[in-house]
């Protein structure tokens, strides 16, 4: 694996972090999950901890990229359980949020549909730390199976016709093309028949991604295009104070991306364009 394509991986892991971080603004899932136990002192000191240390992290990351330390010294051993912690957080909240909501099925989505983000640091533990073929393999299933989760989580979020989803078209609508009170009722109803046609495309695409022994470079592009665009929905539909959903999400778009660049630079096995 070309340490180019490394490097994109540490990068996105950064972008993640730092939106994780800035989103820590509001209380996190595990905060709400715990206040009632542990009292309102404990849960926001937990907050601002674990906002320094995804700050930390961020940099650490970066510098400890340019290092690229051996895995059997101090400073790899560093960078290993940063990697770990950062792939743990995404998937607390995931959790945390599920139990936050119990008997909703949106927040039901929630662990499948966030895989890809605990994906990416435990990825590129493994392609940093171990340079074997083998493992190289086991990652690329590894990162095609949480894209997977992902686009089923909002898939089904999509079928279901999820209202936040509704407020991001119809928002995103509004800002590219003006407020209008007399188009807010049919902007409403695109939307509402648009969910449906967006689920069963994700859908489509989840079974293209997963076919056994093919690497369908165009599926992930449009995955990492789709992923980017409704990344970016939380900016065009609620304004660019939101960046931190955008960051956040950044792999929903760049883990698809470095797939079709990694299937460009390694033909093991068919591969389609």
């Amino acid at each position: 694996m070309q340490q180019n394509l490394i490097w994109f991986l540490r990068i996105l892991v950064v972008i993640q972090s730092l939106g994780y971080a800035a989103k820590l603004a509001a209380p996190s899932a595990l905060n709400s999950y715990l206040l009632g136990s542990m009292g309102g002192s404990f849960v926001s000191g937990l907050d601002h901890s674990v906002w320094l240390f995804l700050l930390f992290s961020s940099a650490a990351l970066l510098v400890l990229g340019f290092l690229r330390p051996a895995a059997s010294s101090v400073l790899g051993k560093v960078d290993f359980a940063l990697l770990g912690l950062l792939a743990l957080w995404p998937f607390t909240l995931a959790v945390f949020s599920f139990l936050n909501n119990m008997g909703d099925a949106f927040h039901a989505t929630d662990p499948i549909g966030h895989a890809v983000r605990f994906a990416a640091p435990l990825a590129l533990i493994l392609l940093s730390f171990n340079p074997n073929p083998l493992w190289q393999t086991r990652v690329d299933w590894l990162l095609r199976l949480s894209v997977a989760g992902a686009f089923i989580g909002h898939g089904l979020c999509a079928w279901w016709i999820k209202p936040s989803f509704i407020d991001l078209i119809v928002g995103t609508l509004d800002t590219l093309l003006g407020q209008d009170l007399a188009a807010s009722v049919s902007r409403q109803a695109f939307a509402e028949a648009s969910l449906p046609v967006i689920a069963v495309q994700d859908f489509i695409l989840v079974a293209l991604l997963l076919l056994p022994n093919r690497k369908i470079r165009t599926v992930a592009m449009w995955m990492a295009i789709w992923g980017f665009v409704t990344a970016m929905s939380r900016m065009t539909a609620y304004g660019w104070g939101n960046w931190h959903d955008l960051a956040l999400r950044i792999c929903n778009g760049g883990i698809p991306l470095f797939l079709w660049y990694s299937w460009k630079q390694n033909h093991t096995g068919p591969t389609h364009s």
